[in-house]
């Protein structure tokens, strides 16, 4: 399937997925050290600024990844399933596919990777339907918009944020290595840990990236 248009799709999707990552770790890396930040010399206004910047992207590119449409060509995950084809699966793509299955909630037998794919999808956004939707009012009320009767208050939670991640990067891995059967490209990490760098110089000396083990 190399060069189908599946496979331009999944290498847009990964562009977007790449830049989601910078976004949330942004985001989290600003939240995790805001105290010792606003003790340092640093402008509080231009960290706001770069804290609400990170929470417009990501919620944008949430959308993006799991937008659907009739009108649209999307890079999307349900813009990659609506572009495949009928194939036959061997024994190695129906087990990695039911192995994707499992891992995000569906037991069922596949017959075909689209049908099973879509399902898969569909269970995944019902369990998340919450944080997708007040993603998706996010955007469409503060991030794309500005909407004078806005109520939303607060976005996901970061754990919810790399639950979405992680399953729009399993989908594009599956799909990079199963039906594509090209090795899928490393999504680095560079924006947030070159914030830490820039935190460490201006001497903050406990810093962090991540939350620990038990938060």
């Amino acid at each position: 399937m190399l060069g189908t248009q599946t496979d331009k799709k999944n290498i847009e999707l990964i562009k977007l997925i790449a830049q989601l990552r910078d976004h949330i770790d942004i985001h989290r890396v600003i939240g995790l050290n805001v105290d010792a930040l606003c003790e340092s010399g640093i402008s509080n206004a231009f960290l706001g600024y770069l804290q609400k910047t990170a929470q417009e992207s990501l919620a944008i590119y949430f959308c993006k990844i799991f937008e659907s449409s009739t009108r649209y060509e999307l890079n999307s995950i349900s813009g990659i399933i609506d572009s495949l084809p009928s194939i036959a699966l061997s024994a190695e793509q129906r087990a990695a596919l039911i192995g994707f299955g499992k891992k995000h909630g569906n037991d069922a037998d596949p017959t075909d990777a689209k049908s099973y794919l879509s399902e898969t999808y569909r269970i995944f956004c019902g369990i998340h339907s919450g944080s997708l939707d007040r993603l998706k009012e996010f955007r469409d009320t503060i991030g794309a918009h500005s909407d004078s009767k806005a109520a939303i208050e607060s976005l996901p939670s970061h754990a919810e944020f790399e639950i979405l991640y992680s399953f729009a990067a399993d989908f594009y891995g599956f799909v990079s290595r199963s039906l594509i059967n090209t090795g899928p490209a490393m999504v680095p990490r560079r924006a947030g840990r070159g914030l830490v760098r820039l935190i460490e110089s201006m001497g903050v000396r406990t810093s962090k990236f991540d939350f620990d083990a038990d938060e």
